[in-house]
């Protein structure tokens, strides 16, 4: 519902390959490519919470060591540091930031990407300092060719997004109905 609404009126209006990621209690997104909302065998395209970030890091409740999820949500930095993501150093917002930028910087790279529209509470909650620390991490692993490396941007429609995303997801469950009908 992000990447839909985020692409129709929000911080990836005019742009047709993008990702959303949203920061939060978990960390979630959603994929574009070539203006199409990519779902998945499963519906599970774009939960690029499950990418590692840290090789041997926090053991994740999917299995795996150094989920993004494990070290980068919410959950996690309550676990890690014993504080609020509400109360976070400079530090954790940094490390956050840089993190996310990391998963940021490879899903570009193997996806050619040129914006990655970043929300949830914890994302805007750490505001400038996560920004800047993604977008440095983005520039260093995410280079293709002589180009500039993808930008990063936050969501701009703040709490209206899942609205706006769920009447977006309404109108494409419509359209794909009217679809089906006419083959």
């Amino acid at each position: 519902a992000l990447a839909l609404s985020e692409g129709w009126l929000g911080g990836a209006r005019g742009v047709s390959s993008f990702a959303t990621i949203t920061v939060s209690c978990g960390v979630g997104g959603g994929l574009v490519l070539d203006g199409q909302l990519l779902d998945g065998a499963t519906g599970n395209a774009g939960h690029f919470g499950h990418i590692i970030v840290e090789p041997g890091g926090r053991r994740c409740r999917c299995g795996a060591r150094g989920c993004l999820d494990a070290e980068a949500s919410g959950l996690a930095i309550e676990t890690i540091t014993g504080r609020s993501p509400r109360e976070p150093t400079y530090d954790i917002m940094r490390r956050t930031g840089t993190l996310v930028g990391r998963a940021a910087g490879a899903i570009c790279a193997a996806l050619d990407l040129d914006v990655v529209v970043i929300g949830g509470s914890v994302a805007l909650g750490f505001a400038a300092t996560f920004f800047n620390a993604a977008q440095q991490e983005v520039d260093e692993v995410a280079r293709i060719g002589q180009g500039p490396a993808a930008r990063v941007t936050q969501v701009r429609l703040g709490d209206r997004g899942a609205l706006v995303g769920a009447g977006a997801v309404a109108i494409r469950g419509v359209r794909r109905s009217t679809r089906g009908m006419e083959d």
